[in-house]
């Protein structure tokens, strides 16, 4: 396809160009090109600052807070220095952000105790603007309260000096950082999309603005806005594990799976070498990395290559300090069974009940929701009845415990569909076909009321279920051999998670069962691009491209 050409993405080369110990630290690190002076006395500690800046703007926070800490070595009353290591203690780009405000306000205070004499600290107006700004996020009041008040310090440091790329970098990460990803989010998002391309357009080099444009377009709707900062980003900081992966935000919206692959395939890779580098735990290696990788090489058909990212994380996941791994393989494991169809019986299906059963607040929900749903739906598909029923159980009683939680508790949406789904699939085995269309139905539409994945399906707790409830719809209206409903199913399936390759082959063959050859043509070539020379879609290349061989004749 066309898109798959818009230019080369030369991510192999990249990592072999990252270098450090330059005497300019930001450059030779390979992290972009950012002006930010400041009243540092030493060159060195100047350097560093750079730096840690730099890594702010690719949320590298570890490696950010460490260059901060060593210009506060080299300089102690380096201002802008505890300015930077207290700002990576905040992290995310919507709210509700992740943030440390113990560890921040101690920043803080080792500067000096007071905010008058921390502004003392500060030479000139301009980084006394910074303090504020950065008092304001961690001074009193809640999350939300705080957030604004330092979008709007920002706002005004962004008006008050409209040459400096940093106030307007970060005013408009800070814009998004007010509201959650989704609807009510679009006025700051293409604000924020807007300012940082702005500073894109006069520094091409510049980190925080192409990382911010991906972020702020990074949706169904947007995301060809965000492609050239995509193309880009990973050039710009190449030495940065996030920015190799981050243009996934625009190219899993964009169907560009090769170019999925290669990101996250790159930044796993980095992550890897980084970690052993620092003597550190496996367990730090970049899982979200390797999360889209597996998902990239699902949507490929590459099967094989999939499995071998679950060979990866599983001796992490079983270590006793793997916790967090262990969420991540859960996960990456449902999903491959989903993804495969390689249905198969669950042997830890009634241990997990049984912890849920006695305390769900011991139990992730976003992982239990996963497993749950690959149990069942495996379950219904093996016409597994009993075990089916106990997916439905655990889900309702997951389901049940976080409703109890309040409106606050966004995780119950997710729960509420995957259990709409596990009982449309139970009904269809049980031979109730209505309950099992009323079930799916059901599940559509609690999904219409969540935003659009931004990655993966699933990747996070507000997300739809890793298996898209449209899809799943439209692939038991095809069995029930009703394609003009099934297509439609399809067609909305696709609006949410444009290109999946699943809900293109529902979708090609609805509109062929319906005689609407135009569709299926269309749908067939895009899948005969994304699944060239794979051998793990089930026939489906070969589905494809005898189609497209058979419309052709006259």
């Amino acid at each position: 396809m066309s898109r798959l050409s818009l230019r080369g993405f030369a991510v192999a080369g990249l990592l072999a160009a990252a270098t450090t110990g330059s005497a300019d630290a930001q450059q030779g690190a390979r992290l972009g090109r950012i002006d930010f002076p400041t009243s540092g006395t030493s060159a060195e500690a100047q350097g560093q600052f750079l730096k840690g800046a730099a890594m702010l703007h690719s949320f590298e926070w570890q490696d950010a807070a460490e260059a901060f800490q060593e210009a506060q070595r080299i300089e102690p009353d380096f201002a802008m220095a505890y300015w930077g290591e207290a700002l990576s203690h905040t992290t995310g780009h919507h709210f509700p952000a992740g943030q440390n405000l113990a560890a921040a306000r101690e920043v803080l205070s080792r500067l000096n105790e007071t905010r008058e004499g921390r502004a003392a600290k500060a030479p000139t107006a301009r980084e006394k603007d910074y303090l504020a700004a950065v008092e304001a996020l961690y001074g009193p009041g809640d999350a939300r309260a705080r957030a604004l008040a330092y979008s709007e310090a920002m706002g005004q440091m962004h008006q008050d000096y409209p040459d400096d790329f940093e106030a307007a970098t970060f005013y408009a990460l800070s814009l998004m950082r007010t509201v959650r990803r989704g609807e009510s989010s679009i006025r700051q998002d293409m604000q924020a999309g807007a300012i940082a391309q702005a500073v894109l357009r006069q520094n091409e080099n510049h980190p925080g603005a192409a990382h911010y444009t991906i972020h702020a377009y990074d949706d169904p709707i947007h995301s060809p806005i965000g492609l050239h900062a995509a193309l880009t980003y990973a050039e710009i900081a190449p030495a940065a594990v996030h920015a190799l992966h981050m243009p996934s935000h625009i190219f899993i919206q964009q169907g560009m799976w090769d170019y999925l692959a290669r990101s996250n395939k790159a930044s796993w890779d980095a992550s890897v070498a980084r970690v052993d580098a620092r003597g550190e735990s496996p367990t730090r290696y970049s899982y979200h990395a390797l999360y889209w990788l597996q998902y990239a090489y699902l949507q490929q058909g590459r099967h094989d290559k999939a499995r071998e990212t679950l060979e990866l994380i599983r001796p992490i996941a079983e270590r006793e300090d793997g916790r967090r791994v262990r969420s991540t393989y859960a996960i990456m494991d449902a999903r491959y069974t989903l993804a495969t169809r390689q249905w198969r019986k669950s042997p830890g299906l009634a241990e997990l009940v049984d912890r849920i059963t006695e305390d769900p607040s011991e139990v992730r929900s976003h992982e239990a929701g996963a497993a749950l749903l690959a149990a069942g739906l495996s379950a219904a598909r093996l016409d597994d009845i009993a075990e089916a029923q106990l997916a439905v159980r655990g889900l309702q009683e997951l389901h049940d415990y976080l409703a109890g939680m309040g409106s606050d508790n966004q995780s119950v949406t997710q729960i509420a569909v995957t259990l709409n789904e596990v009982e449309g699939m139970l009904h269809l085995a049980q031979g109730n076909h209505e309950a099992a269309l009323a079930s799916l139905a059901d599940a559509t539409a609690i999904e219409e009321t969540m935003v659009a994945p931004s990655g993966p399906p699933g990747e996070a707790p507000t997300d739809g279920p890793i298996k898209p409830s449209h899809e799943l719809y439209g692939e038991v209206l095809l069995e029930m051999g009703r394609p003009a409903e099934a297509a439609e199913q399809f067609a909305e399936a696709l609006l949410r998670t444009p290109h999946r390759p699943l809900s293109l082959l529902g979708s090609a063959r609805a509109a062929a069962s319906s005689g609407d050859v135009k569709t299926a043509r269309l749908r067939y070539a895009e899948l005969e691009i994304i699944w060239a020379g794979s051998a793990g879609q089930e026939g489906g290349f070969d589905e494809a491209r005898h189609y497209l061989q058979q419309a052709e004749q006259p």
